[in-house]
């Protein structure tokens, strides 16, 4: 089975802050953790597409992370679908392309550890370390809702000092849901933000500080109480 060998390692700079990875908060921000589904070997026969992971949803449905055995430039897709005996499925959803990231690891989130009728998807794009979380809703299809712009940092000893790692930060959400919306906050101490949608990129805030707003309207991201709209899915 293709396991979920892409963690991110690699390439790093120079910062001297705390991990997200090694130092939880005592208590998390409000919100419910991710639903940990099994990860499960291929089920599928499929000519044309290479698996990398596969999840069994407990409701008879699946969601693999595939890519075309033909390399093309749309490169990795989450796919929904409901195993036959004879290794075929029923394809039930696709999402929009990863395009050039090495992985689309999928963290699921529900309004309640059990719920599979409407998932949220965490989705972490990277290469050698993570470039941030595709968010998803999972109902009849998967709706594309927008890109969160953080990491999770851990501190490694390498190469006789302390550099930072980006690291997938999916772990650490917590969704906390109001209606259709929900927000996203991060159990951990500090987070990396790429883009703060104010003109500041690649810093290390506290993760206090920042979250993110999933509404029927779009994706916001909030510091320090201040909404900073996110660009919507092109």
């Amino acid at each position: 089975m293709k396991r979920l060998e892409q963690v991110l390692l690699g390439a790093s700079v120079l910062l001297g802050v705390y991990s997200c990875t090694k130092s939880i908060p005592a208590s998390d921000p409000p919100g419910l953790a991710p639903i940990q589904f099994q990860s499960v070997e291929d089920n599928l026969a499929h000519d044309t597409l290479l698996i990398q992971a596969t999840f069994n949803l407990g409701d008879g449905s699946f969601v693999m992370v595939a890519s075309n055995v033909e390399d093309t430039w749309e490169g990795l897709r989450l796919y929904r679908y409901r195993p036959h005996p004879d290794s075929t499925a029923d394809m039930m959803a696709i999402s929009v392309p990863a395009y050039d990231s090495w992985t689309m690891l999928p963290t699921f989130f529900g309004k309640d550890s059990t719920r599979t009728g409407d998932l949220w998807v965490l989705a972490n794009f990277g290469e050698r370390e993570s470039w941030g979380q595709k968010l998803f809703r999972l109902r009849d299809g998967f709706e594309d809702l927008g890109f969160i712009d953080a990491a999770a940092i851990e501190r490694v000893e390498e190469e006789g000092g302390m550099l930072l790692k980006r690291r997938n930060i999916a772990p650490h959400a917590r969704l906390e849901f109001v209606g259709d919306s929900a927000w996203i906050r991060f159990a951990c101490d500090s987070v990396y933000l790429y883009d703060d949608q104010r003109g500041g990129y690649d810093y290390v805030i506290a993760a206090s500080s920042v979250k993110y707003l999933s509404a029927p309207e779009g994706l916001s991201l909030w510091v320090n109480g201040e909404k900073r709209e996110v660009k919507k899915p092109g």
